[in-house]
């Protein structure tokens, strides 16, 4: 039973967690490109899809890093999502400030842009430095208390 209620709790966490993400990158990424958060929707199907895709993505970035912290004690996946996070916006941030203080249109992908349609990069680097700290802390664990035993 108590893992049951944990369990529910931390999905919650996760969730509300990956709702703050969500909405924090979106407000961010319309606050350095110098407009509102669109609240239009799609022309097409197809668009619809990467706005569903996006958003679920931006979701899952905020909450995997926190399922890890709460579940496994990792720290680097969290720390890892708080820097990228500060490093795209604000280089996106300087970017775009001397284009509009030069008049040049900026066009193309920016850093920012790892947390719009290309949430899944911040992700796997998330889950790899996941996996290396889980690793190195098993490997170590393990030896650390075999020896204090003998």
């Amino acid at each position: 039973m108590i893992s049951d209620t944990r369990s529910r709790r931390t999905v919650a966490y996760c969730l509300v967690g990956g709702i703050v993400h969500a909405i924090l990158a979106l407000w961010l990424g319309a606050a350095v490109r110098g407009r509102s958060i669109p609240v239009s929707t799609p022309d097409t199907p197809s668009g619809g899809l990467v706005v569903a895709v996006t958003l679920v993505g931006l979701v899952l970035l905020g909450a995997v890093p926190l399922a890890l912290r709460i579940r496994k004690r990792l720290v680097t996946p969290l720390v890892a999502l708080g820097v990228l996070f500060a490093w795209a916006f604000v280089s996106s941030w300087f970017h775009f400030e001397t284009a509009r203080d030069t008049g040049a249109t900026p066009t193309g992908l920016y850093a920012d842009s790892l947390f719009g349609v290309l949430w899944f990069v911040p992700l796997a680097v998330v889950l790899l430095l996941g996996i290396v700290e889980y690793a190195v802390r098993t490997r170590f664990d393990s030896h650390r208390f075999s020896a204090v035993q003998n």
